[in-house]
C-alpha cells in the first residue's frame, strides 16, 4: 500500500501574520505531515502589490510555534540568494525545528519581483536551470558536511565553503520544483529527495516515467 502523506500550503499573499501563525498552529494540531509556504516577494495571483510576508522568516517562526509538522518552501527561488546562504538558512531552520526542515528549491519564474528588487534574472529559463543544477549540487555537499570549491567557468565562486553546525537530520531532504525533461528532472534525479510537480494524472505519470 502506498505511503500517503498530507500537507498544507498556506498562501502568504493577502494574509496577515497573525492569520498565518494561527493557521500553522492549526495544521500542526490536526496532524498534517508537511506545512509549506511560498518564496515570493510579490503576490503571484491578482495584484502583485498585495501584502505578502517573506518565506524563510515565516518558516523560522513556524518552527518555534509547531511541534510535529515538517516545514519548507514550495519552492524556494534559487535566484534570490547565494546557495551557500540558502544552505545555511536550511541548516539553521533544521536546528530551530529539531530536525523538521525541508529545503525546497526551484529555478524561479516571476520576472517582476526580480526586476523590482534588482535581482539577476539571467538570460532565460535555461540559464536559470543551469544555475539551479550547480546550486543544488553545492547545497547537497555542504549540508552533508563537505567542503565545496567551485570549478572554473561556473556561475558561483565557492571557496572552501563549509558550515557548522550541521543539520539535525543526517540527510536534510532537498525538494526540487519543476518538470522540464531536459534539465530540471535530471537535476531532480541527481540530487533531490523529493520532487514538486503538478498536472493531470496522465501528465504526472509521463513525467514520473521520464524521471525514472
Amino acid at each position: 500500500m502506498a505511503d500517503l502523506r498530507t500537507g498544507i500550503l498556506l498562501w502568504s499573499q493577502a494574509a496577515t501574520w497573525p492569520e498565518m501563525l494561527d493557521a500553522a498552529k492549526r495544521v500542526d494540531r490536526l496532524g498534517y505531515d508537511h506545512l509549506w509556504t511560498w518564496d515570493h516577494l510579490y503576490a503571484i495571483f491578482g495584484d502583485p502589490y498585495q501584502p505578502i510576508v517573506e518565506g524563510w522568516t515565516s518558516l523560522a517562526a513556524w518552527a518555534m510555534a509547531t511541534e510535529k509538522t515538517r516545514v519548507g518552501l514550495l519552492v524556494g527561488a534559487n535566484t534570490f540568494r547565494n546557495p551557500g546562504l540558502t544552505a545555511k538558512l536550511a541548516g539553521t531552520l533544521d536546528q530551530i525545528s529539531e530536525g523538521r526542515a525541508i529545503l525546497g528549491i526551484g529555478g524561479a519564474w516571476m520576472e517582476l519581483e526580480h526586476q523590482a528588487h534588482g535581482i539577476d534574472f539571467g538570460s532565460g529559463f535555461g540559464q536559470r536551470l543551469d544555475w539551479l543544477d550547480e546550486s543544488v549540487g553545492a547545497m547537497r555537499a555542504v549540508l552533508d558536511g563537505n567542503s565545496v570549491t567551485s570549478e572554473p567557468g561556473g556561475h558561483y565562486q565557492f571557496d572552501d565553503l563549509r558550515h557548522q553546525p550541521l543539520p539535525v537530520q543526517k540527510r536534510l531532504p532537498i525538494m526540487i520544483g519543476g518538470s522540464g525533461e531536459k534539465k530540471t528532472l535530471r537535476t531532480v534525479a541527481k540530487y533531490a529527495d523529493m520532487w514538486n510537480g503538478t498536472g493531470t494524472p496522465a501528465f504526472m505519470a509521463h513525467k514520473a516515467e521520464v524521471l525514472r
